[in-house]
């Protein structure tokens, strides 16, 4: 598996409350439907705890190889991404990690 991991900055005239709201109510919606996307997960700063953070959110998207990924982000929907960034995006980073599980879930051991 692959994971690409995006560090988001959101417009600095966009309210936070819309800036989550077009995440999950428009990007997310497009991004869910690219090709091969195994997983996709969306996690907010909490602004209160960590009201200094460079970052507003990050996303982690899982697919089965880098070749999927690429291909993915290659048609259309993955034009449709990039075209929706700037409506609420200032800055993303886009890092593809290497994920190491320490605990899974429910299990109690790695």
């Amino acid at each position: 598996m692959v994971k690409l991991a995006g560090m988001i900055r959101r417009r600095a005239d966009m309210p936070y409350d819309e800036f989550t709201d077009h995440w999950l109510r428009v990007h997310a919606k497009i991004a869910a439907q690219l090709p091969g996307l195994r997983r996709y997960s969306v996690n907010f700063i909490d602004r209160r705890r960590f009201p200094n953070s460079v970052y507003d959110g990050f996303s982690e998207l899982w697919f089965d190889s880098q070749e999927a990924l690429d291909s993915a982000f290659a048609g259309p929907v993955g034009q449709a991404i990039a075209a929706d960034i700037p409506a609420f995006m200032s800055e993303l980073v886009r890092v593809i990690v290497d994920e190491r599980v320490i605990l899974e879930p429910g299990t109690g051991a790695p």
